[in-house]
Order: structure tokens, then sequence, then C-alpha cells
């Protein structure tokens, strides 16, 4: 072999064994907030919890206009209707979650999921750390790590 092809069978096992690997873990790595999710889930699957059934749902604009956003510097976002403006988990249904009606206008209760309490905590836990994901959420100029009505991530 010339010293031309042992400098490409060198480069290649390089590469192979050095650098796809690398870039293998950068690429693939969890982030912070997926590692963040996946804790905060585990914690969830750990505990008891009294209640059979739950359900997971979402708070959407009912109508187009500006809705509180505790995650936007304005303090306020426009959202269209059927654009998430949180997720959350009850066992007591729309009227007990909300006897008073919704903390903001123009919104409607959507159940999204229904199953036991811990099930529900899980679901809503994955859809607020998917919310970033969404395409309403990336057309924005702004990105959200959490829908505008969830304070934090629960």
């Amino acid at each position: 072999m010339t010293k031309v092809s042992n400098l490409i069978v060198i480069m290649k096992a390089i590469a192979l064994f050095l650098v796809i690997p690398l870039v293998s873990i950068l690429w693939f790595s969890p982030n912070e907030r997926v590692l963040k999710r996946d804790k905060e889930i585990e914690h969830i699957l750990s505990k008891e919890y009294q209640n059979d059934f739950s359900v997971q749902y979402a708070l959407v604009a009912n109508e187009e206009g500006y809705f509180p956003c505790y995650g936007c510097a304005e303090g306020q976002i426009y959202l269209y209707p059927g654009e998430i403006w949180k997720y959350g988990k009850t066992c007591k249904g729309e009227s007990g979650r909300y006897p008073n009606g919704f903390p903001v206008p123009n919104l409607k209760f959507v159940i999204q999921f229904e199953g036991t309490e811990s099930e529900c905590l899980v679901e809503e836990k994955r859809k607020i750390y998917a919310y970033e994901s969404l395409l309403e959420c990336q057309k924005r100029n702004i990105k959200l790590p959490r829908p505008p009505g969830n304070k934090i991530d629960r």
C-alpha cells in the first residue's frame, strides 16, 4: 500500500471509531428538559395515588384574540381557535376543577386523555414538555417551553 492509501485507511478508522460515535453522542444525547421531564415522570410513577379515574385536559382558545401568557415578556399572546392555552389534570371534571368558570374568558375545556390519576399526570407532563414541538408553537417569533397558561412544567 502507498502512503496515501495508508493515510486514507487511518482517516476512515478515525472517523469510524472516534468521530461518528462522538457525533452520535452529542447529537442524540438528551437535553436538560428531557432529563427533567423523565425525572418528574419517574417521581410520579414512584408514588401511590388515591384516584382511580382522572382526566388530562387542555384549555384551548375558543375565539382568536389575546390571552395571558406567563412565559412571555409582553405578558400576553395571540391565539387562534383550537390553540392550546393550558394543559391540566383533574379528578373532579370540568365543573369541579373550574366551579367559578375558567381563569380566562374564551376558553374551552377539552378532555384529551382518561385514566388513573398517575396516568393522567404522566400524560399532562408529556404534553407540557412536548408543547414546544407543536406547529402552533413553532410558527411564532417567540419560542415557549410550555403552553402560555402553564406557569410551570406542571
